[in-house]
């Protein structure tokens, strides 16, 4: 059954997973403990006024719709559980998961919308980076070299209570060993 088009905005943010209800209460905690909730206070036609709370984000693409709620390391099987990470350890499984992503073929750049592709000695137009942004918004995201220097402007202002978040992809990270949840060292800093 389809949800009637009259339906109030409040009524809709509720039907969708947009607000914390979708995150676990130990992960929401987590967001909390780390700075990286945000949160706007709204007024509605009755005059009540009302927070919302908004945790970080994954984008899956360029769109707006592109966005996912930042996934649990405890429902991937990563190694190493989200209860006493730091959140150097929580971008090293978000990088983790992205690769999972691209491997999976379901994540395209922030900027162009093209497909992120899988590899290590791809062409300098499909080279790509993972970017964290903590801003107005706060999100994980791929982005080609080259879309780097146009990225800023298109996220400029942008907020989390403008988008409409989907459940995060579901990736089986179990086969990763705790080595794989370390960040690797700098080429630069590597043993001689």
């Amino acid at each position: 059954m389809s949800k009637p088009e009259t339906m109030s905005r409040l009524e809709n943010e509720q039907a969708l997973p947009t607000t914390l209800t979708a995150l676990t209460p130990d992960l929401r905690d987590w967001f909390a403990e780390q700075g990286l909730l945000r949160a706007a206070v709204e007024g509605d036609e009755t005059g009540a006024i009302h927070e919302v709370v908004r945790g970080p984000l994954v984008a899956l693409g360029a769109g707006d719709d592109d966005f996912a709620l930042a996934p649990h390391p405890d429902l991937t099987g990563y190694p190493r559980p989200l209860r006493g990470m730091s959140l150097d350890d929580y971008n090293v499984f978000i990088f983790r998961w992205l690769e999972a992503a691209v491997t999976a073929g379901d994540i395209r750049c922030a900027r162009c919308g093209k497909i992120i592709l899988p590899g290590d000695d791809l062409p300098d137009p499909d080279t790509w980076d993972a970017i964290f942004i903590e801003k107005e918004l706060v999100a994980w995201m791929l982005v080609h070299f080259d879309c780097k220097r146009w990225l800023a402007k298109k996220l400029k202002g942008m907020t989390p209570f403008e988008l409409v978040p989907c459940l995060p992809p579901s990736y089986d990270l179990s086969h990763l060993t705790l080595a794989d949840t370390e960040r690797p060292a700098p080429h630069d800093e590597e043993p001689i």
